[in-house]
């Protein structure tokens, strides 16, 4: 009895498993079109137009550092990762390693304000790739490129304009010529005019403290009193008083190429609501001098004479200089360190010259 109902359960099982039917697995297969595809190993990888020395100019030219960033002197290099698409277009930008919300922000736009890069390729054919690329934010340089950034940037205050007048002086900083009254200049009538056109500001110290030098143009014209009569030979130079002559205009000119070197403290780099004053040397060449005196005949008829020459004029100058101001307008003053004519050839004469300067960037 026993082994019947065993075989019967074993008969019945069979025959239940046997009615149930294996359940089926299905398996769907999607494959991905090739143009959505990342190659990992592309034959030739993406780039930008023109390689990675144009990238570095159109990352230098186009970056926008932060002023918040600037602030907070927030500084380092942004990791970032996109695609390059098949056509050349940035997808996908993504921070890996950034520095601060607000430079991963600008690193990011730039990234994607960049133009189609050439896609990598794959067995000749443009595939879809991605890229890592780091960009530095830095606020300062090394010294060598920070101390070149200061120097093109710093204004010198030299080049410009000056207007004044000048006085003749004698070695005992008198105006009064014992035995040449002829050199005590009418100061009314005299005047000087400097077109200073180059200048250069060398750093020593920031913005505050740095060496001006540069290039101008002098003109001195000394007004004579007294209706003097200008004389001259290789051995001397006098004048004398013409009483049957009333002159409108009677000058004695010589003009300068000038060449200054001076300590300069400023208060700013730029030329802009900055204090100066600097002071030091100028030397100049003579280039040309001459007399000049206008009036009437008794006659009526008027004259307007000429002279170039020599007048024994020293062929070089050195003046001492102080010049003060605040923006682009200042005083200048200087004083002749050696004589206005060559030794022994009359009285030993120190022009003083003093006036209003201003100042120009002409490199703005």
């Amino acid at each position: 009895m026993k082994h019947n109902l065993l075989f019967y359960l074993l008969i019945s099982s069979t025959f239940f498993n046997a009615q149930v039917k294996e359940k089926e697995e299905i398996i769907v297969v999607v494959e991905t079109p090739a143009e959505t595809q990342i190659s990992e190993l592309p034959d030739k990888e993406a780039e930008f137009p023109g390689g990675a020395d144009e990238m570095m100019k159109y990352l230098s030219e186009n970056i926008k550092y932060p002023p918040s960033a600037i602030e907070m002197n927030e500084q380092g290099r942004v990791f970032l990762s996109f695609i390059v698409e098949v056509d050349g277009t940035i997808s996908s930008v993504k921070v890996e390693k950034g520095v601060s919300d607000v430079i991963d922000q600008e690193a990011i736009r730039i990234v994607q304000s960049m133009p189609k890069w050439t896609p990598g390729t794959l067995a000749e054919k443009a595939v879809r790739s991605k890229a890592i690329l780091p960009i530095n934010f830095t606020l300062y340089g090394d010294d060598e490129e920070e101390e070149e950034s200061e120097r093109k940037i710093m204004d010198a205050h030299w080049a410009g304009f000056d207007f004044g007048t000048l006085i003749l002086m004698s070695d005992l900083f008198e105006t009064d010529f014992t035995a040449a009254d002829y050199w005590k200049n009418d100061v009314a009538r005299s005047m000087v005019f400097n077109f200073n056109f180059f200048d250069y500001k060398l750093p020593i110290f920031k913005q505050y403290l740095g060496l001006t030098t540069g290039l101008g143009w002098n003109l001195t014209s000394i007004g004579l009193k007294n209706n003097y009569d200008i004389f001259h030979n290789s051995d001397t130079i006098i004048a004398s008083s013409n009483p049957s002559q009333a002159y409108k205009t009677n000058s004695l000119n010589v003009q300068y190429i000038t060449i200054p070197l001076l300590l300069e403290f400023a208060t700013k780099k730029e030329q802009k609501k900055s204090f100066y004053i600097n002071a030091g040397l100028i030397g100049g060449v003579r280039i040309f001098s001459s007399t000049r005196q206008t009036g009437k005949f008794s006659n009526g008829d008027r004259f307007d004479i000429r002279v170039r020459s020599r007048y024994n004029f020293a062929p070089f100058t050195l003046e001492a200089t102080v010049r003060a101001g605040y923006g682009p307008i200042g005083l200048f003053a200087t004083y002749n360190l050696n004589t206005l004519f060559k030794e022994g050839k009359t009285v030993a004469v120190y022009p003083f010259r003093t006036g209003i300067t201003i100042n120009v960037d002409y490199g703005k």
